[in-house]
């Protein structure tokens, strides 16, 4: 891996060094709020200032909480609150920190492990009493335990909730757990045997929530207060849903990508442990400093060894309610949050007392805050992160047109080449477009994601286009442009060819992410975002073509056909999304409940239910 991105041994010993002299905090928060950038930094190119950044993705509030050694060195609030009553941002302004809410109630239910309560290895409906994970095939072969749940190993359905707006009724927790009316997601149930795979599973969280109330009998939030939020000193930070009204002045409205408000401004989540916490980022960086301080011995609601069985991967990088990632010799635990028009994220190294927490309440969030993040790492020399601006090669037009051509990374992905004034630009047909930026004579990176490519013979005199980076890698071999993949029809409009290529790599490989429902639902909804709603139309129904069994589907298409002014097709879809989820065995299928809901919502909407 390239030096510049990831900085080991002596370097790092220069990091430890350099990050001992860091500056007066004003200096370093002047340095982040005009050090904006993206993943790799090319000499020359200018970072961008917050209030550029969030003047661009539409971001009306932000709030940074910035840790170092092990304490808030500076917290600061940024735009609006609120728009419709002009409130500011400030350090004590709460957000709904989503998904942030799982490693905190994590935390609480290892408080219970330590105190007996709980155990992480017995069968979770040891511990239920108002309700059961019903037992089926999978449950047969291994018990779904609370170290799955924590892991989202658990083999569970339903991944994440979309709350319920200002007003609507709220179920109870079995009610959700069970899918039951007026729950608006599917019933929580395994569909994979526990223990074999990481997937995850804010209904596994939600089962946490009601073994930890069960066990102990009081409320969760009141019982999150005892367990975490009181003992790290997480003053401003609650479980409550609704938001209780004394604390509604100091609460975010949430708002849309487009900016407009969410319902009500807020909704509200019964599902406390998954997506429940309201909370301040210096209360959640006060949460990472008491991971720190107890990891490294220190007092708090955890022993260090209950804090080192909290930060070990279990699968694919997850621990007990973090995602875990090693940069050189530094380990990171860190989540992400997104709940209906609020986005956040927390980050700290594990052992170095470094760290940081931004929020925003913006569906457009996660735009920005990457971006942030890596200016507080370059401010602050975070190991890991690039510091310092990468040079760039110098090719000549003769020398960088020997690369253009086709280059096909698998069944369904080919990047078209071509030489630009800074480079190759790379098409990339239902992907993302890019510029490589030369660092060597034949070899190139991108600005927006730490990956290198490099071109290389083959053995047998081909070329091909080698591809290393953390996200993503592969070898993508040189080929005929005449030679097409499937993506290429979708982005011709040649929707019959497009669909015979899908099935034919459906039918040597049913589990190819290349041919995955969400997939095709995710591109789907990225044209109807953009409002080509042709495209939009024809994607969704491909994707009924290849899932005729998937209520989601049709109501996914039904939706771009709504917003296309074909209401009498929408109304169709929407009822055959209605029909197909009533069909014998898709009652537990993960998106079948929701897109239910959603239909029956649409046709009442158009008159037609």
């Amino acid at each position: 891996m390239n030096r510049r991105f990831i900085l080991f041994g002596a370097a790092a010993a220069l990091l430890a060094g350099l990050a001992a002299a860091v500056p007066a905090p004003d200096a370093r928060i002047e340095q982040v709020e005009n050090g904006l950038r993206p993943p790799v930094l090319i000499e020359g190119d200018k970072t961008w200032s917050i209030a550029e950044r969030m003047k661009l993705y539409g971001v009306n509030g932000l709030s940074i909480a910035v840790i170092r050694d092990s304490k808030i060195e500076w917290a600061k609030g940024y735009g609006l609150a609120d728009v419709e009553e002009k409130k500011p941002v400030t350090p004590e302004t709460l957000f709904q920190a989503g998904s942030i809410s799982k490693p905190v109630a994590a935390m609480g239910a290892l408080v219970l492990v330590q105190e007996g309560k709980l155990s992480l290895t017995a069968d979770v409906n040891t511990y239920l009493k108002s309700w059961k994970l019903p037992s089926n095939e999978h449950t047969a072969k291994a018990p779904v335990t609370l170290e799955r749940l924590l892991s989202h190993t658990a083999g569970l359905t339903v991944h994440g909730f979309p709350g319920y707006a200002a007003g609507a009724p709220v179920p109870t927790v079995p009610q959700v757990l069970d899918g039951a009316s007026p729950a608006n997601t599917a019933p929580v149930r395994a569909d994979l045997d526990p223990g074999t795979q990481y997937r995850y599973s804010g209904g596994g969280y939600t089962i946490v929530q009601l073994a930890m109330t069960d066990v102990t009998g009081q409320p969760f939030p009141a019982l999150m207060q005892r367990l975490v939020l009181g003992p790290l000193g997480m003053k401003e930070s609650t479980y409550d849903q609704p938001l209780p009204a004394n604390l509604v002045p100091a609460a975010a409205a949430g708002y849309r990508d487009d900016g407009k408000p969410v319902e009500g401004k807020r909704h509200v989540y019964p599902e406390m442990a998954a997506a429940g916490l309201w909370t301040t980022a210096s209360d959640l960086a006060r949460f990472a400093i008491g991971v720190q301080r107890m990891e490294a011995g220190g007092r708090g609601p955890l022993s260090k060894a209950s804090v080192d069985n909290m930060l070990t991967p279990r699968r694919e990088g997850y621990a007990l309610g973090f995602g875990i990632r090693d940069e050189g010799d530094s380990k990171y635990f860190e989540h992400g949050g997104s709940d209906e028009g609020f986005q956040a994220q927390l980050i700290a190294n594990a052992k170095r007392g470094y760290g940081a927490v931004v929020m925003t309440n913006s569906d457009a969030g996660y735009r920005l805050m990457p971006e942030v993040i890596r200016a507080i790492a370059a401010a602050y020399y975070w190991e890991g992160y690039q510091i310092e601006a990468m040079p760039m090669a110098k090719l000549t037009p003769e020398e960088l047109a020997v690369f253009a051509g086709h280059y096909r990374l698998d069944a369904d992905t080919v990047l078209i080449v071509t030489p630009s004034a800074m480079g190759l630009d790379v098409k990339v047909p239902l992907g993302h477009d890019f510029t490589l930026v030369p660092e060597s004579k034949r070899s190139f990176v991108r600005r927006d994601e730490e990956t290198r490519y490099a071109f290389e013979r083959r053995p047998d005199g081909g070329a091909e286009l080698v591809i290393s980076g953390k996200t993503s890698s592969g070898v993508a071999p040189r080929i005929d442009p005449k030679l097409r993949v499937p993506a290429q029809d979708v982005a011709d409009g040649r929707m019959d060819e497009a669909l015979a290529g899908y099935r034919k790599i459906q039918a040597a490989d049913p589990k190819s992410p290349l041919v995955a429902e969400q997939r095709f639902n995710q591109l789907g909804y990225g044209f109807l975002q953009n409002k080509d709603y042709p495209k939009a139309i024809a994607v969704f129904r491909l994707n009924s073509q290849l899932y005729p069994n998937s209520a989601n589907t049709y109501d996914s298409l039904g939706e771009a056909l709504e917003k296309s002014g074909d209401t009498a097709g929408a109304i169709a879809m929407y009822k055959k999304a209605i029909e197909v989820a009533g069909q014998p065995g898709n009652e537990n299928v993960d998106q079948n409940g929701p897109a239910k809901v959603h239909a029956a919502e649409r046709l009442k909407a158009l008159g037609a239910s």
